[in-house]
């Protein structure tokens, strides 16, 4: 059906035509959602040439289309990472492991992903700046969210306080997704207010406490990646090119610890091309370790088991690996919504028009709330998502089938004759950490994905007594409506423990643990090079010219979806660059 949608894709160029021995003053690895930003604030220096190297190619139609989201998983534009089964957590998964994907395209991750676009909140930057890395404290960074952002959203721009609060004219749009169906989002609103939550227009202006819409990376009905936002203004600039389908091999580091280039596998030869000024790398959590090593810097004793000379040991190389793990939350019901009855070709007919009809809508209410187990919180400990879907929906059932049997019969037959609402539970803050080990020295065989949810009793217990507080849901007005009951995980080892309590979910939160998408960390920001990988400037410890400006330089993680916060990263990674070549004036911290 895809296929048959006018084009509504960027018109992206051909891969720029590069040689062996081609020097430029920066090289940009990997065009996801921190790449694009790098190159774009760069090429502004109109004396600097910039080359962008991205592995994969140009976004499918699918990227764009919002209720396609997720069908790119799996597909040639996702990196298909699994972690490593461990036997301690994910025994109810198949496979006893957990698809990570991540984006290989131009705009990566960001052309993959769910949309939803948040900040972060202070307490966040500002324990950045106490570990030593005082240019990141949140008076710093919430001008540079400014600086990005370009809200569209007709109604949010009529509320002064909303309007003052966001940026009005950056590069990446922000906004919020029509909704279709209103009165099922009346309705969940109300739900989480029966419980304690305070509802509010915009969730920024209740330091991400309560429960509201989210904003949004879309604009007229189409995704708006940073590849959209950010990229497509700088394919003609004179002094950018960009490569795609390139993969990068190794970073080149001379004797004196400086960076002079990469060595790429482009159009089925091994080529060098040098940078003068700096490499900078922006692979993401995965990639950005798995290079770094893969050239000789990291942990010594891992790099040479793989037979790798150690020319930088910098132990912190793919340690602090954290992500926003999910405890899924299944409720079944009957509800008297009536499905979505419009057939498909109207739907594309409508979206080949103008961009309305079900295809310019999520596949699910972005409605979303935040909560701590203290009331009285200045913050959140907590993050729901939801999926609302009808009974026999194929959607819930491929949903689903993540799950081991006899769990994944159990709740499929539930699907079949049940609407299904599902509570993506999200623990924000972790204690535990995870690593990314390389497989082999192989620049072409997945690295090792050691997820480590759970590893902390103290996460173990946050999760526990949240989904608790969580479960109350279908004690309300709407979900009694619904004569809603919860889905039990029908798992052998935890069957003997009552539904909803203590014990239950201690019992089945490790075996069916999973992930919100939300990878960051393997490239430490901070001062100790015994730990950190860069320092506050993004540089990379002990090495001249080369930085890392993506996610994984996240010291924590934020209290939020974590594409914002990486736009916002290569926002300011890109003028710390300006200011140590004397572009722009270095700030005060």
């Amino acid at each position: 059906m895809v296929a048959s949608i006018c084009l509504i894709s960027d018109k992206w160029e051909p891969s720029a035509d590069i040689k062996d021995g081609d020097m430029f003053n920066f090289i940009v690895v990997g065009a996801g959602t921190a790449g694009c930003v790098v190159a774009n604030r760069l090429t502004e220096v109109k004396p600097w040439k910039v080359l962008l190297i991205e592995a994969g190619g140009d976004p499918p139609i699918e990227s764009y289309v919002p209720p396609y989201d997720r069908s790119l998983l799996k597909s040639e534009a996702d990196w298909q990472y699994r972690t490593v089964p461990t036997g301690r957590i994910n025994g109810a998964n198949v496979g006893g492991s957990l698809d990570w994907p991540r984006g290989k395209m131009l705009g990566g991750s960001g052309a993959i992903n769910g949309m939803v676009y948040f900040r972060g909140i202070a307490i966040d930057f500002n324990k950045w700046a106490d570990l030593g890395n005082k240019q990141w404290c949140s008076d710093i960074v919430f001008k540079y969210y400014k600086k990005l952002e370009s809200l569209q959203d007709q109604k949010l721009l009529r509320n002064p306080y909303i309007r003052d609060f966001y940026g009005l004219n950056g590069p990446q749009v922000i906004n919020t997704f029509n909704k279709t169906d209103e009165e099922l989002i009346e309705n969940l609103k109300e739900s989480y207010s029966q419980i304690g939550l305070e509802r509010h227009e915009d969730l920024h202006l209740g330091n991400l406490l309560g429960v509201g819409l989210s904003r949004d990376t879309a604009y007229n009905g189409k995704r708006a990646s940073t590849a959209t936002t950010y990229l497509s203004q700088i394919q003609h600039r004179e002094n950018f090119k960009l490569i795609k389908n390139a993969f990068v091999l190794k970073i080149l580091l001379n004797s004196q610890y400086k960076v002079y280039g990469v060595v790429v596998k482009y159009k089925g030869k091994e080529i060098k091309v040098f940078a003068s000024n700096e490499v900078i790398i922006s692979g993401g959590s995965i990639n950005s370790p798995q290079l770094l090593m893969l050239s000789g810097i990291g942990e010594k004793k891992h790099l040479e088991s793989k037979n790798i000379t150690c020319k930088v040991d910098l132990p912190g190389v793919g340690k602090n690996l954290q992500d926003h793990l999910t405890i899924n939350v299944p409720i079944f019901g009957t509800t008297s919504y009536s499905q979505n009855k419009i057939n498909n070709y109207l739907n594309v007919a409508l979206y080949s028009y103008n961009r309305t009809g079900g295809l310019a809508q999520s596949n699910y209410p972005h409605l979303l709330a935040f909560y701590s187990r203290n009331r009285n919180a200045t913050h959140p400990e907590f993050e729901v998502h939801l999926d609302f879907w009808h009974k026999n929906s194929p959607q819930a059932k491929n949903f689903f089938s993540m799950y081991k049997e006899p769990i994944n019969q159990t709740f499929s037959e539930l699907a079949t004759h049940y609407d299904t609402v599902v509570f993506h539970f999200n623990l924000l803050n972790p204690y535990s950490r995870g690593e990314i080990h390389l497989n082999t020295s192989n620049p072409f065989d997945h690295p090792l994905i050691y997820a480590n949810y759970l590893d902390d009793e103290r996460d173990v217990k946050a999760v526990v007594e949240g989904i608790l507080m969580l479960a109350d849901i279908t004690e309300t007005d709407f979900f009694k409506s619904m004569n809603a009951f919860h889905g039990r995980y029908n798992w052998s080892k935890c069957n003997k423990y009552r539904l909803n309590s203590y014990g239950y979910w201690r019992c089945i939160a490790p075996e069916i643990v999973t992930t919100i998408y939300h990878p960051v960390g393997t490239c430490m920001m901070g001062p100790d090079p015994s730990s950190a990988v860069v320092d506050s400037r993004l540089r990379v410890h002990h090495v001249k010219g080369l930085r890392v400006i993506d996610a994984s330089i996240m010291p924590n993680i934020t209290s939020c979806n974590t594409n914002g916060p990486t736009i916002m990263i290569a926002e300011r990674g890109s003028d710390l660059i300006k200011e140590d070549y004397g572009i722009i004036e270095k700030s005060a911290n």
